[in-house]
C-alpha cells in the first residue's frame, strides 16, 4: 500500500484498503496485515487507522477478530451502511416507484428460486407457511410477523448467490416496518399464509409463467399501505 496523505487521512485510508480489495490483493476471507505493518506502509497514525477499520468494519467490508486481527468480510451478509443508503433511497421514492421496485425484485428472487431452491430450502419453507396458517388462526399477531419475514428471508437464500442475498436482505430491511405494519392491519383477514403457498408452489412445480401473477396478489394488500 501507499503512504497516506495529511488530508481526511480516515478516508484514504478507508479508500487504499477498499481499493486493494477491490484489486483482488486481499480476497474474502483474508486476514489483512497487522496494526504495525499497516501504519508503517500508509505512514499514518494508529488512532486514525483504528477509526478506519471501525468504519470499514460497519460497512461489512472487514471483520475485527479480537486477539487475533483483521479479516476481508468472507460472507455478504448486509450491513449497518446497506441500511442508511437503502433508507435514504425508500425516503426519496414515491409509492409508485417502491412498488415498481418491489414488484422487480419479488419476481426476480421467486425466478432465482426455482432455479436454484432444493428440496431442503422448499420444505423449510412449507414448514413456515404452515406454521403461519396456526398464527393466524389463533390470532397470534407477532408469530405472524415473524413467520412473514422470516420466509421472505428463506427466500432469499433460497437463491444461493451471495451477492443477490447481500443486496435482497439489505433492500429488505426498509421494507420490513411497512411489511409488519400491514400484518398489524390486516390481523384475522391476513392472506399472507397463501399468498406465500402461491408463491412456494410456483417454485415447487418450476413455473415460470405463474410467477408475475404469484408475486401481484402477493402485493394486494401492501399496496394498499404503501
Amino acid at each position: 500500500m501507499k503512504a497516506i496523505g495529511k488530508e481526511t487521512v480516515v478516508n484514504q485510508i478507508i479508500n487504499e484498503i477498499v481499493d486493494s480489495i477491490i484489486k483482488g490483493n486481499y480476497r474474502a476471507g483474508m486476514k489483512l496485515p497487522n496494526e504495525f505493518e499497516l501504519i508503517e506502509q500508509m505512514q499514518v497514525s494508529r488512532n486514525s487507522l483504528r477509526e478506519a477499520m471501525k468504519i470499514l468494519s460497519a460497512m461489512g467490508i472487514v471483520e475485527i477478530k479480537r486477539g487475533d486481527g483483521t479479516y476481508v468480510c468472507s460472507q455478504m451478509n448486509p450491513s449497518m451502511f446497506d441500511k442508511v443508503v437503502y433508507s435514504m433511497i425508500y425516503g426519496s421514492s414515491t409509492s409508485s416507484e417502491l412498488l415498481e421496485l418491489r414488484q422487480v425484485l419479488d419476481e426476480s428472487t421467486v425466478r432465482f428460486a426455482i432455479e436454484k431452491a432444493d428440496a431442503e430450502d422448499i420444505d423449510r419453507m412449507q414448514a413456515n407457511i404452515e406454521k403461519m396458517r396456526q398464527a393466524i388462526v389463533n390470532q397470534d399477531v407477532e408469530s405472524i410477523k415473524h413467520c412473514d419475514v422470516e420466509f421472505h428471508m428463506m427466500l432469499i437464500d433460497s437463491c444461493k448467490n451471495v451477492f443477490f442475498i447481500r443486496i435482497m436482505k439489505g433492500v429488505y430491511s426498509i421494507f420490513e416496518n411497512s411489511i409488519l405494519a400491514n400484518v398489524d392491519m390486516e390481523r384475522m383477514d391476513s392472506k399472507a399464509a397463501e399468498y406465500h403457498q402461491e408463491i412456494l408452489d410456483c417454485i415447487r412445480e418450476r413455473n415460470y409463467e405463474g410467477v408475475y401473477r404469484a408475486v401481484e396478489d402477493s402485493l394486494t394488500t401492501w399496496k394498499n399501505h404503501v
